[in-house]
């Protein structure tokens, strides 16, 4: 089983690796070619996965420790260690906490990227179908009519 330092070191590698994936992503989503996304997000996924296995090791070696799982028993851990241990174990989960946060904040930019660019998209299908979202036209039957104004492409 792999010791929590190890374990530490290895999510801190793979959360600068996720935050790479996710830049990239984000440089797609900003510039008028998307080519390369679906590779960076199969990228990012298996990064996301790669640090769920690794929060999975991590608390299997929490219990085989006979502490708490999640963060409360990490940071139980950390207070326990003497001194002769050294910072390393504490900065190294400090920039986990760190890059994780960054990660979350970061996709969530990303995700509205992609909201705006899926909006932007089923506008424009609109436009080409016809919708014209008239929203003060109604049927007989008092309900929203979303078909006025609409004409089959190639008609005149």
């Amino acid at each position: 089983m792999p010791t929590l330092e190890s374990l530490l070191h290895e999510s801190r590698t793979v959360l600068d690796e996720f935050l790479a994936a996710i830049h990239a992503e984000r440089q797609c989503l900003q510039g008028s070619s998307a080519s390369d996304l679906s590779e960076i997000t199969a990228r990012k996924s298996s990064l996301a996965n790669r640090l769920a296995d690794l929060d999975t090791q991590r608390d299997a070696a929490q219990r085989a420790k006979g502490l708490a799982t999640g963060r409360k028993g990490l940071d139980a851990w950390l207070k326990s260690l003497p001194p002769a241990a050294g910072r390393e174990p504490h900065a190294a989960w400090a920039a986990i906490l760190e890059r994780a946060a960054e990660a979350k904040r970061e996709n969530d930019v990303n995700g509205k990227l992609i909201a705006a660019r899926l909006q932007q998209n089923q506008q424009a299908l609109g436009v080409l179908l016809g919708e014209t979202g008239d929203a003060g036209t109604y049927g007989a039957d008092g309900q929203h009519d979303t078909r006025s104004g609409r004409r089959t492409l190639g008609s005149a």
